[in-house]
Formats: structure tokens, sequence, C-alpha cells
């Protein structure tokens, strides 16, 4: 049986070793990306609730990342971190973005839009609220492992909203009870690497 094994997410940068023994903060280790190669049937993950989950995987090392994205923590470079401690070469990673809230769905205040950048292509006016934009958050992420050196070839097509599609996915800020989802990645005991 596969072990899973999550992190208490800070909406931060910190990226933590699958090696990290489970331990304080009930079992989870504090971070916001797993980076490394797992044990086979040990499976890492992250929780979300409208947050962006990525999954890189560099499939010649058997190395992979799971990330959680905020905005603080797209804005901050989880990514770039998660990219860095798997210590490939970006060109060669494979990603996938999950589920997440779409700028469609996802209105923010001023404190994102200042810390995103106003001239962001991926913030726009929400309309009827001054002051407030729609955040394009996994387009922003996108961006940022292109920047970092993935390939546009090597991302998978972005996932639908968590807002609106509510008859498969979980949103925080649609839902009366918090709930979440879970992305996780690992390898198959017996199996690749």
């Amino acid at each position: 049986m596969a072990e899973l094994a999550l992190l208490r997410q800070v909406h931060g940068t910190v990226v933590v070793a699958p090696a990290v023994p489970s331990g304080a903060a009930g079992g989870r280790p504090e971070g916001d990306a797993w980076a490394g190669r797992p044990e086979p049937g040990r499976l890492l993950g992250i929780l979300t609730a409208d947050c962006l989950p990525v999954v890189l995987v560099h499939p010649p090392s058997g190395r992979l990342a799971v990330i959680h994205a905020g905005w603080r923590g797209a804005v901050g470079g989880v990514a770039e971190a998660a990219l860095a401690a798997l210590g490939v070469p970006a060109g060669e990673v494979l990603a996938a973005l999950g589920p997440a809230i779409g700028p469609c769905c996802y209105q923010v205040g001023e404190e994102v839009a200042a810390a995103v950048g106003a001239r962001s292509p991926h913030l726009s006016p929400w309309p009827g609220a001054p002051g407030h934009c729609a955040f394009d958050l996994p387009g922003a992420l996108r961006e940022r492992l292109l920047t970092a050196g993935v390939r546009t070839q090597h991302i998978d097509p972005l996932a639908p909203c968590t807002h609106c599609d509510a008859d498969r996915f979980y949103s925080h800020r649609r839902a009366a009870e918090p709930q979440r989802l879970v992305a996780f990645a690992g390898w198959r005991p017996g199996g690749r690497p």
C-alpha cells in the first residue's frame, strides 16, 4: 500500500525534500512544494481549495515536484524554487497544471495587483468593482515555468476552473463547508524509475 505524505502548507515558497521524515506539525513538514526523488510507494501530495496544483516530472532521473501555488507562492517563485531543487535541466521537465480558480472567477484586490505588478498581462479590471482585478493564476504560473526554461510542449493544457465546474471540483470561494482537493505524484513499488 502506498504512503501519502502531505505538507503543512503556508502559502510560501519553501520546498521540502521527499526524504524529510514525518514529524512536527501533525506529521506534516512545513512548505508548499515537494521536490526530489521519492522512494517507490511514497506519494507526495498537496491540498488545494482554489490554488493551483502543479506536478513536475523529470523521467530520466525519476525526480519530481508537487507544488501548491496560491498567488503568494506564484509571485514569490515557488515553481522556480521547486525546479531548482530538482537539480535537472528545466527543458527536460514535464509539467501538469491541475484544476484551479480561473480568471473568470478570481477577483483580487489591490494587495494582489501590487504584488503581481499593475502591467501584468494576467490582471484585468473586474467589471463593476473599482480597485479590483481578475487574476489569471494558472496563466501567470505557466508563464513563470516558461521563463524558467520549461518548454511549451512540455506543459499540459490548463485544467478547468474549480469555481465554475461545481459538478467536478470543490471551490473554497463557492462552498459553505471547508473541503480540499488533493494532488499527488510518486512511483509505483517495483516500477519506474
